[in-house]
């Protein structure tokens, strides 16, 4: 790979930033393009959703970029506890999270944490990719409407669900995972909703039953962000709540429709609603809708194209219910970079042409399979009518931290 050869990393999430870092580390030059203005301090600060690292993946690029110390700061706010409970309140399992290692971090803090570890100047804020497409020369330009077009030799796609880097190597489109969601937050709730905080714990919950759940985590400030999950293959059935932006209606939905959560327990009832009371400001007029969740297909692969790749998301988008996520975009991240560091110091390889990604891919996808498999599966699971002791005997299966 010539030394002189251009790197575009196209999003600022988790995935992107620690690839930024990860070169930034190496002494190997890059830029990052960003459709969000930079975050401020405030927005930072702000409770977030958690996210649990995992040793082989997004702890071993957290070590690898060099953040361990403070990385390790930043996982106060929530314990490794987990209870399980079905939709009246029984507790079916729990687990101290004593002997594991997956701490939790929230998600601005990580972001924080990354963008830190990046080069400011390599960072372009406000860059909204219109178009990616390949040159005579072997190159890929970048069109970013008024704000430029670019051009560069290789090109990562860390852009996310809908990237707009990925129909450059597959023409593949996420496709309605048969569940819709919104998230909502309590802030300061071990001091103002207290009964509320012994609820759900120090840590991680999950409240499940009728193809339905809730999963709560503790964040910053004693906050709680409450993760509301609706199974449903009927466009139907969401379709009010999809595009409606008036709390109101989506408040009597959830409390009210018996195909979400009109027959929980009147302590659970009370956490949707405080959550929905103490939603907080600044937010997208769409953030109280029930959204789809969407997912590639499971085992999504594409032939290789020198020069382009892509990371996390971009690259096999996949529901939440196995923690995989952001562990797989900063795995990626950090086996792509090894795959640029060699190249990039590799003399003979400086005329070779644009860098080929073929083995980085072949071993990301073996990777994203198998997440999304076991993604795929806990769905079936989590959400059958009888969630929550499906889920409690899987969990009791992998150990005696059954309590």
């Amino acid at each position: 790979m010539a030394s002189k050869q251009t790197i575009a990393i196209v999003g600022a999430g988790p995935g992107g930033l620690c690839l930024g870092a990860l070169l930034q580390k190496q002494g190997i030059p890059y830029t990052i393009y960003e459709l969000r203005d930079a975050p401020s301090d405030s927005i930072m600060s702000t409770p977030s959703g958690m996210l649990d690292l995992h040793d082989d993946a997004g702890l071993a690029a957290i070590r690898a970029c060099g953040l361990w110390d403070q990385f390790s700061a930043l996982t106060n706010d929530c314990s490794q506890d987990t209870l399980i409970m079905d939709d009246q309140g029984t507790l079916h399992y729990k687990d101290s999270g004593s002997g594991h290692n997956r701490p939790e971090v929230a998600r601005n803090s990580l972001t924080h944490l990354l963008l830190a570890a990046n080069n400011p100047e390599a960072l372009r804020w406000n860059h909204k990719l219109r178009r990616a497409a390949s040159s005579s020369t072997g190159q890929f330009t970048l069109d970013f409407g008024d704000n430029g077009t670019f051009t560069h030799d290789l090109v990562v796609g860390a852009d996310g669900a809908w990237s707009k880097v990925r129909p450059l190597v597959t023409h593949v489109e996420p496709q309605h995972g048969g569940m819709y969601y919104t998230t909502l937050h309590i802030p300061n709730a071990s001091e103002r909703y207290p009964h509320l905080a012994r609820l759900v714990g120090q840590g991680t919950s999950f409240l499940l039953g009728g193809k339905n759940g809730l999963v709560t985590h503790r964040g910053v400030g004693g906050s709680i962000c409450l993760h509301v999950s609706a199974s449903s293959s009927i466009k139907d059935d969401f379709a009010q709540l999809e595009d409606n932006t008036d709390p109101a209606v989506v408040r009597d939905a959830l409390l009210h429709d018996p195909k979400l959560f009109q027959a929980w327990s009147p302590a659970i009832q009370e956490l949707i609603k405080t959550a929905l009371d103490n939603e907080w400001t600044p937010r997208d007029p769409r953030a109280l809708n029930m959204r789809r969740m969407y997912m590639l297909p499971v085992g999504h692969t594409w032939e290789n194209t020198p020069g382009v790749t892509l990371i996390g998301d971009a690259a096999h988008l996949m529901m939440p219910w196995a923690g995989e996520g952001v562990n797989l975009a900063m795995r990626d991240a950090l086996e792509l970079s090894k795959a640029i560091v060699s190249a990039w110091n590799e003399p003979d390889s400086r005329d070779a042409g644009p860098l080929s990604t073929a083995e980085y891919e072949k071993e990301m996808f073996a990777r994203a399979c198998a997440s999304a498999e076991e993604t795929w599966s806990n769905s079936k699971i989590l959400f059958a009518d009888n969630g929550a002791k499906a889920m409690a005997d899987l969990m009791a299966s992998y150990g005696p931290s059954h309590e």
